[in-house]
Formats: C-alpha cells, structure tokens, sequence
C-alpha cells in the first residue's frame, strides 16, 4: 500500500474539514423499507455495504487526505451534495498514487478532489435485486473495475460496496442458489416419487381393470350365445304354433264339413221318417197284405228318428269342438304374436351384448394402452428421481 508524503510543502497550510463536510453515513435504520427489502430478498444489501467518508467536490486532496489517515480503514471518498445525493467518488489507492509523486504536493495538495475524482460512479438502489447489483458491477471497464459501488435510497447515499462485498455477496448469492437448488431438486424427486407412485397405482389398476374387462367379455359373449339359442327357440315354436294354427285352420274346415255332413243326414232322417210315415199309412189301406209292410215302416220311422237325434248330438257336438277350435286358433295366434315380440327383444339384446362386447373390447385396448404407458411413465419417473438423487449428493459434496 503507497504510502502518504512524510514531509510536506513549506508554508502549506492544510485545513480540515469542517465538520459538516466530515459526514460519515450513520448507520442504515431498521425502517419499513428496509424490511420490506429483508422480506423480498433471502440475502439483503444492508448486511454488506458500509459507511465511508462524505466530502464536497471543493474539499482539497490534501484535506482528502487527512481524512483517509483518520480511518485507514475506508477505501474511499464519496462526493454529495446537500442533500447527500452522490456526484463523484475517489478511490483510496488513486489518491495515495496522486499524492506520492515527486511533484505531488505542489500540483495536487490545493487542488480540489472534484478534478480528480470520478464524476461518473456506479450506483445503485438499496432495492435492486442482488443480482442485479453484481451485473453492474462486473459491466464496468478495467479502469473502474476495482471501484466501489455507491448504494442509495431515493437518491440519497447508504454506503458503498468494496470488489470483496460484490464477491462476497455473490458468493452469498451462489450458496443461497445451491440451497434453493437442492431444496428443489429434493421437491421435484419427492413429486416425482409421489409420481411414480400414481403411476404404479394406475398400472396397477389398469391391468386389472384389463382382467375385469376380459371377463365382461367372457360373460357378454356367453349371454350372447345364450339369447342367439332363445332366438332359435322362439323361431322354432314360432314355426311349430304357425303349423298348428294351419292344423287348426283345417280341422274348423273339417269340422265345418262335419256339421254339413250333420245336416244332411237330419234332413235325409227327416225325409225318412215322412217316407216310412206315408208307408204306413199305404200299408193300413192295404188291410191284412200291408201289415208286414207296416212293420218295416215303423221301424223305419224309429230308426229316421235315431238318427235325426243322432244328427242332432253331433250337430252340437261339432258346434262345441268349432268354438273350442276357435279359441284355440285365437290363443295361437296371439301367441305367436307374443313370440314374434319376444324374438325382437332377443334379437336386440343379442345386438346389445354385441356392442357392449365391442366397446369392453375397445375399452380393454384403451386400458392396455394405458398400462403400456403407464409402466413406461414409471421407468422414466424412476430414472428422474436416480438422477435426481446423484444431483442431491453431488451438490452435498460440494
């Protein structure tokens, strides 16, 4: 470090200060602002920058000076005006390199810090992110690279920030990003863990959904068959009750015939019985050679009435089996009517079983796809969560 000239000009006189011009900045309050900045950030500025010496641009170097000799431990002079707003900055090591030259007296000592100092510093706002902050200071050029960073609020001077408070608040910074890193590389492996799982669960279910699927099928295909064999029953007893409503079509024919037959035989006894009655009378007006005649008449008047009562039994009787005939053509027929809608609501249970065959079939394809998927989502899972865990131990390590 340069060290300040030991013997200085005769006759030069060199004032301090006054005390109003040796401003050092008092220390940064715990106001609401800065609160709110603690809050905002995870590392605040307050914890770096620090106070240094405030002088006006007419101060001399030589006043400059001593007030660097009084506190060798500030690196620099800031500039302000009246309402502490910064206008210029002098470094430490540029002024002792002013000051140590062989000449340096008679040409800097007098001289007012505003013909040296840099009129153009860096500034920044105690509400700048951190981040931002180190941007700022590595965009300057070499000249002023090693110079302190002026940190205001509302335009008025905090303190300034050394190379080492940048370096160390980036360092800050670095380790507060690798713990935020870590703590979300940890989150992201136990979501992705609880992923895994999910995915597990859903392969799981999925598969057996598939075996659940398989036996619908199984069971629609068997109620299937089974309203395909009703089917063929009801068309079979459809096709028998169509024959016996033919056959019944026919006896009442038959029957019809019957009744005719009926008739005619009463009629043929009622004819009879007045042919045997006319013999008779025939038979009395021949005497003693028509008795035998007789005879024959009479019973042939008895038999004509037999069978008229004959005839009439079974004109009764064929009128019975008719109706009975009739009833039961009726009964088939609505029968078969019944049978007709029956087959349809077989028939449309078939074509339901069938869809619904066909939509487990395409569901248990879905759900397949799905478990394919799913374990190949699980073995990705697996291998984000190793590679997130080597991540963790790699930044333990470091």
């Amino acid at each position: 470090m340069p060290m300040l000239l030991e013997v200085r000009p005769e006759n030069l006189e060199v004032s301090l200060p006054k005390e109003e011009e040796m401003v050092f900045v008092p220390e940064l309050q715990s106001d609401e602002s800065t609160s709110e900045v603690q809050e905002e950030h995870a590392v605040s500025i307050n914890e770096y920058f620090r106070q240094v010496p405030v002088a006006r641009g007419d101060t001399t170097c030589g006043e400059a000076a001593a007030m660097l000799s009084d506190g060798l431990e500030h690196p620099c002079i800031v500039l302000c005006d009246e309402q502490m707003k910064p206008t210029g900055l002098l470094m430490r090591e540029n002024l002792y390199r002013l000051l140590n030259g062989r000449f340096a007296a008679d040409l800097f000592y007098r001289k007012p810090i505003m013909n040296v100092a840099n009129a153009s510093p860096v500034i920044v706002d105690i509400h700048m992110e951190p981040a931002a902050i180190i941007d700022a200071a590595l965009r300057r050029d070499e000249d002023h690279f090693y110079d302190c960073l002026l940190v205001t609020e509302q335009d008025c001077l905090l303190g300034v920030l050394t190379i080492r408070d940048v370096m160390s608040l980036s360092r800050k910074l670095q380790q507060e990003a690798s713990t935020d890193r870590i703590s979300t590389v940890t989150e992201s492996g136990q979501e992705i863990s609880r992923i895994h799982e999910a995915v597990t669960k859903l392969v799981q279910a999925a598969n057996e959904t598939v075996q659940e699927a398989g036996q619908v099928i199984r069971l629609s295909n068997e109620g299937e068959g089974r309203l395909r064999q009703v089917e063929s029953s009801y068309l079979q007893v459809h096709e028998h009750m169509g024959d016996q409503g033919k056959h019944a079509s026919q006896m009442l024919e038959s029957i019809k015939t019957g009744a005719g037959m009926a008739r005619s035989i009463r009629t043929l006894a009622d004819q009879s019985g007045l042919l045997a009655l006319n013999a008779s009378i025939e038979a009395a007006h021949a005497g003693e050679y028509g008795r035998g005649f007789q005879i024959v008449a009479g019973e042939i008047r008895a038999l004509a009435k037999q069978t008229r009562e004959v005839a009439g039994n079974m004109t009764v009787l064929l009128q019975d089996i008719e109706r009975l005939t009739q009833q039961t053509v009726s009964l088939i027929q609505a029968s078969g009517t019944e049978i007709d809608e029956s087959a349809k609501y077989v028939q449309e249970g078939a074509a339901a079983f069938g869809k619904l065959n066909h939509a487990v079939n395409a569901l248990s394809c879905i759900v397949g796809t799905i478990a394919t998927e799913g374990e190949e989502a699980g073995r990705i899972a697996a291998n984000i969560q190793l590679k997130l865990k080597a991540m963790i131990t790699d930044h333990s390590e470091l």
